[in-house]
């Protein structure tokens, strides 16, 4: 798949519409969210999941602003969270976390957590 098809074909669903759609499709779910800033969207966030029928089983977000050390701040209920650090001197638009369903193995692999910074 190219690139560009995924974007000319990205839509935009109610939380009715994407339950309807999650509810009928026997397989694992993948969201990648960008949630510009942790401290001031987080709560919109874990709300707006909790809506879904369907837990989706690995939620990926970017811009969290947010290092590891202050990821136990930002919890959902059911996932296990790895954050990677933010780039120094940068305080927006950076940051990422990963949240994978507990009942999934997940482990950090540090060869592939690669600091592109230095």
């Amino acid at each position: 798949i190219k690139i560009h098809n995924i974007l000319e074909h990205c839509t935009s669903y109610s939380t009715h519409q994407l339950n309807s759609i999650l509810c009928n499709q026997p397989k694992e779910h993948t969201s990648l969210l960008r949630v510009d800033g942790n401290k001031s969207n987080f709560d919109s966030l874990a709300v707006e999941l909790h809506n879904y029928k369907s837990k989706f089983s690995v939620i990926a977000l970017a811009e969290t602003n947010e290092n590891p050390e202050t990821s136990e701040l930002y919890q959902l209920t059911g996932y296990s969270s790895f954050y990677q650090s933010t780039f120094p001197n940068k305080s927006k638009g950076t940051g990422v976390a990963l949240y994978v369903k507990n009942e999934l193995n997940a482990n950090v692999l540090p060869v592939l957590c690669v600091d592109t910074t230095a």
